[in-house]
């Protein structure tokens, strides 16, 4: 039996990785790419990154058949925001949903639950 790895970096409070900012890193970019009012096709660029690449839910990121302790009875709930979030955010990327308004509170939860901090999530689209 292969010995599986624990997730990395995880919060001692909410008991999620800290690293999995990284499997939405193409949304922080391109929301970083306006934030900076970069050129335009450096922006283009970043869209682009993020509208081609899906989103992975928690237990995608972190596939519980190699990591130990994926989903456990302190993260559990976080989880379930977390997916919902990741959810509603590949559901914009699939319509091409790239307004800034409607990705940067997304990401932002996303952020909250991640640091360890976390409160409920609204995941509905206004």
């Amino acid at each position: 039996m292969m010995m599986k790895t624990p997730v990395p970096s995880t919060s001692p409070v909410s008991g999620i990785s800290y690293d999995f900012r990284l499997a939405y890193g193409n949304l922080n970019n391109y929301l970083e790419r306006i934030e900076a009012n970069e050129s335009p096709r450096t922006r283009f660029l970043a869209k682009r990154s993020f509208l081609h690449r899906p989103i992975p839910r928690y237990e995608e990121y972190f596939n519980p058949e190699k990591y130990d302790g994926v989903i456990t009875d302190i993260n559990r709930e976080a989880i379930v925001h977390i997916n919902l979030l990741v959810d509603r955010l590949n559901e914009l990327r699939e319509n091409e949903v790239t307004d800034y308004e409607k990705l940067v509170p997304l990401r932002n939860a996303l952020n909250v639950l991640v640091s360890g901090n976390a409160p409920p999530i609204d995941t509905s689209t206004s």
